[in-house]
């Protein structure tokens, strides 16, 4: 099993909406990554970041969020055929590009689905205002998604309802791909929540789950170093 790891871009924000409560008023750049996982059985796309349309389908988030876009996803997949999307969750950074895989299954918690296609007031924000239509699969808690364990979807709510992380096997090193269950290493450090969140008492449980893991983690929005990036790479 093969992983690839492509980054999408970065957003420019307030540090705030990354540590609440932690250098509020601090203008930052967080980067966006998505995860192309080669499997036996099939392709497999973890998260498929912002679009090249983002100054249109964003709208008024840009007013808190300025995306800058480095790779376009779809144009780089473009010879690469996706079986399966896992959207940790359907916020706009993470599955802007849904629409643009027409022929993948989408694999997404019940409740995640249920949010995006209704969400209430105080989460609006995050999501589409239009809602993606697509093959979607829904679960309910974790899953195996070809019953080997080297793709297993762990449920993380927190962030949002329907969360949900991905634990791969890469056979001598396990990897963590957070999402937005935990943004930073800061965050975790210092349970600190992030700006957007469904619950704060499940984000800091997910935090502990985190911190007990024997993995590697590779967090929602932190820079990968080099070092990390090359330990990956001899995976491939």
């Amino acid at each position: 099993m093969k992983l690839e790891i492509i980054k999408n871009g970065e957003m420019e924000c307030d540090k705030g909406f990354v540590t609440l409560g932690r250098n509020m008023g601090t203008p930052i750049k967080i980067p966006v990554y998505c995860f192309l996982v080669k499997h036996e059985k099939g392709n497999v796309l973890i998260d498929t970041g912002f679009s090249k349309q983002f100054e249109t389908t964003w709208g008024k988030r840009l007013t808190a969020f300025k995306p800058i876009l480095e790779t376009d996803i779809p144009e780089y997949l473009k010879d690469t055929k996706i079986d399966f999307i896992i959207n940790t969750h359907l916020h706009l950074d993470h599955a802007d590009n849904n629409e643009k895989f027409p022929d993948a299954t989408i694999i997404v918690q019940k409740e995640e689905l249920q949010l995006a296609k209704n969400p209430p007031q105080y989460q609006k924000f995050a999501y589409a205002d239009q809602f993606q239509e697509g093959n979607y699969q829904v679960i309910e808690g974790n899953y195996d998604l070809f019953g080997d364990c080297k793709i297993h979807i762990i449920k993380t709510p927190g962030h949002t309802k329907g969360h949900q992380s991905v634990l791969l096997d890469l056979g001598d090193k396990k990897i963590f791909i957070a999402g937005d269950a935990c943004y930073t290493k800061e965050n975790l450090n210092y349970s600190c929540l992030p700006g957007f969140f469904w619950n704060a008492d499940e984000v800091m449980k997910q935090y502990e789950y985190i911190k007990n893991l024997d993995a590697e983690i590779i967090f929602g929005y932190q820079t990968i170093a080099q070092e990390q990036l090359q330990s990956f790479q001899k995976h491939e």
